[in-house]
């Protein structure tokens, strides 16, 4: 193996020596390293066609090392220590085998810091040779994989398992369930109309509340100064760091997976500062051929999750995170298209908001909110949920549960926060909270990513019961402790936790049951209906139904007006059959809470006839 060598000519020109490049690419990457610093091999790899193997190869003999392809050579994994692991990833080498009692090192980042390290960590002596950057995270992968297959299950339970979804009730919470559901029948035996009435009082309490706080909300969003979407954030894209998006796919179309790509090579920043790792499922044979025939940039990676169970986006997460080399770290949705400007407004963000701040939210939004009436109601939901509700709760420090796309993080927080929980189904929503307990906030930035928004209700259905079902195992987790959940919110935190977590399932259950009595009470005869449901029980049956459902109705059409949907004013009305949909998912999420707490039920995508690439309906924002 070759002794290193100083460099004699500058690295383009060796380039285009060997053929990998021509002169106007040099130029080109000179012109865009000025621009944007880094180093030119990756501006060069991220911006031309140059195959990555051709590329190492040629730096190997840059540098006068020997190239090792570690898919074609057996290194010596014994060498390998498994407390080094976040050493080899980022910094981009591996020990490969030993030759006369000296370590042969392998990189695939050659300069004088790497060689320094690595005399430094395996002595003087030490054979260096060139490789591949993937090859090095293969063999990660291969050589850890129980560690990782262990980690991202296990390491929030073990780290705390009061804040794991892993059990779905805890012992003191099933004994209190029990002796409840023994005290209610009880009560309905010796007093049944005392029963019905103290169940409706809860629920009115609850609806009320929820009401309430929904109406704090509204009234302090529409008085929060939206700013506009910049066009272009005031940043010098030489202090940009390493960006890491991750894209967790799973039996995705190649529709889908062709406008993912194009709509992430629209993002507005220095590419080869990105770090997208497309996440499968290492026995997705539907994902992985499209996904490798798309032959992507350089700085698009797989990472193959290993098997495992439950097969969560949470878990997938997880994983990659292992595996994340930029400083910020994002997550899209295989449907999404995100503002081209977001990376740098979310850094913005993060360098004005302090210490404290530890994810920034993105806005979302539907692409094709006119397809259908569940677009045009789902669009409805978006627009007052993430322009109103979100940012209120931001206003008031509350913790906020976050939307399952577009949030950014520091990377080093989320690893030291073990990041996902694997057995909850609205990791997001789990995480604001968790952040919000440790003492951090989060914002909302005016960016819109937009998404495709369900236009079958079959679909709906399923998405609406994962996404409650979530918000259930959510409130259980974080309900564990309630004495000390106050003290790590404070009073108006709980609060808002009760309201927006808890009240969104009680209002969404009781939903049904309310329009049931409604129903009755009309088909029947409101004397009859009153031998079941005693007087004041009934009218206040019907006030709940009535007047919250047209207060939310009302919320709703403040926030279409809001950004200026006005094609979607006429169907806010019909809101109505839209949460009765929600509260049919709410009662199947409820099921499945007890029958399969953790199962993951995929949303199928690119099934809308109206595609990301085309202009969104719902661009306006105020």
């Amino acid at each position: 193996m070759g002794k290193i060598l100083e460099p004699k000519l500058p690295i383009g020109e060796f380039l285009v020596r060997k053929g990998l490049v021509t002169d106007g690419q040099i130029r080109a990457a000179l012109k865009q390293q000025k621009k944007t610093g880094g180093r030119l091999g990756e501006i060069l790899q991220a911006t031309t066609g140059i195959r990555s193997l051709d590329y190492y190869k040629a730096l190997s003999v840059y540098y006068g090392l020997d190239f090792v392809d570690l898919t074609q050579f057996n290194p010596d994994t014994s060498l390998l220590n498994e407390q080094d692991r976040h050493m080899y990833a980022s910094g981009l080498l591996l020990p490969v085998g030993t030759e006369n009692g000296q370590a042969i090192v392998a990189t695939a980042d050659p300069n004088e810091n790497t060689f320094k390290k690595i005399r430094d960590t395996w002595g003087p002596g030490t054979r260096i040779v060139a490789t591949a950057k993937f090859d090095i995270f293969s063999i990660l992968q291969k050589t850890f994989t129980k560690n990782y297959s262990h980690e991202i299950m296990a390491e929030l339970y073990e780290n705390d398992s009061t804040k794991s979804a892993r059990n779905t009730f805890t012992p003191s919470q099933k004994y209190t369930g029990i002796a409840l559901l023994i005290l209610f029948s009880l009560v309905l035996y010796v007093s049944y109309p005392f029963g019905v009435m103290a169940l409706n009082t809860f629920l009115t309490l609850s609806i009320t509340g929820v009401l309430l706080f929904k109406f704090t909300l509204t009234a302090i969003g529409m008085k929060i100064h939206h700013e506009k979407e910049e066009e272009q954030p005031e940043t010098d894209e030489r202090m940009l760091p390493v960006y890491t998006i991750l894209v967790p796919l799973r039996k995705e179309k190649r529709v889908t997976i062709e406008h993912l790509s194009q709509n992430l090579q629209l993002l507005d920043y220095p590419p080869h500062k990105l770090d997208i790792k497309l996440v499968l499922e290492y026995d997705d044979l539907e994902t992985i051929p499209i996904v490798k025939a798309l032959r992507l940039p350089s700085y698009f990676e797989i990472v193959l999750v290993p098997h495992g169970s439950p097969r969560t986006k949470p878990r997938a997460c997880n994983y990659a995170l292992k595996f994340a080399r930029g400083e910020y770290i994002t997550i899209f949705d295989a449907e999404d298209r995100p503002d081209p400007n977001q990376l740098k407004s979310a850094i913005k963000a993060f360098r004005d908001g302090g210490e404290r701040l530890a994810c920034v939210q993105s806005c979302l939004n539907y692409y094709n909110s006119k397809e259908n009436w569940l677009t045009r109601m789902f669009t409805m939901e978006y627009t007052f949920w993430f322009d109103l509700m979100l940012p209120a709760l931001c206003k008031l420090n509350a913790p906020i549960p976050l939307g399952g796309t577009s949030n950014h993080f520091k990377t080093a927080l989320l690893k030291q926060m073990v990041a996902w929980d694997p057995f909850n189904v609205t990791e997001d929503a789990d995480l604001g909270i968790r952040m919000g307990r440790l003492g951090y906030i989060s914002r909302v930035i005016p960016s819109t990513t937009y998404e495709e928004a369900n236009c079958k209700i079959s679909n709906w259905i399923k998405q609406r019961t994962r996404w409650i079902k979530g918000y259930m195992q959510t409130y259980l987790v974080h309900m564990r402790n309630p004495v000390k959940l106050i003290k790590d919110l404070g009073c108006w935190g709980f609060l808002s936790f009760q309201f927006f977590v808890g009240g969104t399932v009680v209002s969404n259950l009781a939903n049904i049951v309310l329009l049931l009595i409604f129903i009755a009470s009309l088909i029947f005869g409101y004397s009859k209906v009153s031998n079941l449901f005693p007087s004041p029980t009934l009218q206040l049956a019907w006030f709940n139904l009535i007047a919250g459902n047209l207060l939310l109705i009302l919320f709703n059409l403040m926030g279409v007006l809001r950004r200026r949907m006005y094609s979607i004013m006429p169907y806010v009305l019909t809101a109505p059959i839209y949460w009765l949909l929600a509260s049919f998912a709410s009662y199947r999420a409820l099921y499945q809470l007890f029958s399969n707490p953790s199962y993951w039920e995929k949303t199928e995508h690119g099934i809308s006839s109206v595609f990301v690439s085309e202009k969104p309906d719902t661009i306006k924002n105020t």
